[in-house]
């Protein structure tokens, strides 16, 4: 009888072992993002926009920064281009603290946290809008949605799927 658990429990280990190294893991959604391009396509305001990211490492990995831009038609038919650059410092506990400038002319803190295949970002202050962004990495792919505060609550205005844009 001890022999046969003993069989059974080592059967069950080797089994659990094999499953692990068989298991896709995800990089980190960091990992991924850092010198790569993305073009998306998705929602913006109720309208349909591409949109462009590119992400990466400065100063040898003390910061990461992101270029964006989006495109969508405007009321009148002209297209609205939108462009941003944010700077990102992530810490060993996943904290992130960055800051954000925009083509409005607009400039806020940005403050979040990274888990695995996940970036969520807080961004705006008092004197600003408030918002989330939220980036998750899931098949090679960068799924991204963004909420307005609005009277306490987040309301989502914008989404987009990225995929890689391979040169």
């Amino acid at each position: 009888m001890k022999t046969s658990i003993a069989v059974m429990l080592f059967t069950l280990m080797h089994l659990l072992i094999l499953a692990q190294e068989n298991k896709e893991v995800e990089p980190s959604i960091i990992a991924s993002l850092i010198g790569n391009d993305w073009v998306g396509e998705g929602n913006l305001m109720e309208q349909k926009a591409t949109f462009m990211m590119a992400w990466e490492s400065l100063w040898e990995g003390k910061f990461i920064k992101l270029e964006f831009q989006n495109k969508r038609k405007g009321n009148d038919d002209n297209k609205i281009v939108f462009k941003a650059i944010a700077s990102y410092k992530i810490g060993d506990d996943g904290k992130v603290l960055g800051n954000w400038f925009d083509s409005r002319g607009v400039s806020f803190p940005l403050r979040g946290t990274v888990k695995e295949n996940m970036l969520t970002i807080l961004w705006g202050d008092v004197d600003s809008e408030n918002g989330k962004t939220i980036y998750l990495y899931k098949n090679n792919n960068v799924l991204v949605e963004d909420f307005i505060l609005v009277n306490g609550r987040f309301s989502k205005f914008g989404n987009a799927t990225y995929i890689q844009n391979i040169k």
